[in-house]
């Protein structure tokens, strides 16, 4: 039996021995040969060869800028800024909040409110619910203060629920049993959002803000 019946892919006429090919559509058959491996080899169409140049060039431009010329911001500079952008909104968000509220405004008109009291009630049940508990009553006081026995250990005025719903437990405070109240403010909950749940409270406690009441 001669070669070209022992080696069937050699007896395909379209198909080369040689080193590597050179003609698009050519189908070149290697002529190294190792542990009985042979290898194809085949012209790389223009669009892939051009894709694999122009990235080799894009990293070279890149890495000549970034880490050579230092033109561009590096990652930690980039998410700074960001964060630094997102402070900025919601500080904004805050001032403006700030400009429209007062102990009377959230005790007369936001806790008077049935969809603002209603929107504050499903803030506190998916936020604050786990710790102070889905009845205000913190499962005994175990988790947290309750915030139904007529105590606000940190200022029973309308605006000093605000204040700690939004800034969390003051700097310095032990808080409670070692438990500190979260900054909502910067922990997800917008400024509305907290006056909302203060209203909520408000309208859940009237009779520790009546003198308020107009």
């Amino acid at each position: 039996m001669d070669k070209m019946d022992k080696d069937p892919v050699t007896s395909n006429e379209a198909i080369k021995r040689a080193d590597y090919a050179r003609e698009k559509g050519e189908i070149v058959l290697r002529t190294h040969e190792y542990d009985g491996i042979q290898e194809y080899d085949q012209k790389l169409p223009n669009w892939w060869l051009f894709t694999l140049w122009g990235a080799i060039a894009a990293f070279l431009i890149y890495y000549t800028l970034y880490y050579t010329l230092d033109l561009l911001p590096s990652s930690k500079a980039q998410m700074d800024q960001k964060v630094a952008d997102i402070e900025a909104v919601r500080k904004q968000a805050l001032e403006e909040t700030l400009a429209k509220l007062d102990n009377s405004v959230l005790v007369n008109e936001w806790s008077t409110n049935s969809e603002t009291v209603a929107a504050g009630k499903g803030v506190y049940t998916q936020m604050c619910s786990a710790c102070h508990g889905a009845d205000l009553a913190a499962n005994g006081g175990t988790t947290g203060r309750p915030l139904n026995d007529g105590e606000w250990f940190y200022g029973g005025k309308p605006m000093d629920v605000f204040k700690i719903i939004n800034e969390g437990t003051p700097e310095g405070s032990s808080g409670l049993n070692g438990l500190k109240m979260v900054a909502w403010g910067k922990s997800g909950l917008t400024p509305k959002q907290v006056a909302e749940v203060t209203a909520y409270l408000i309208d859940a406690n009237p009779d520790d803000f009546a003198e308020f009441k107009q």
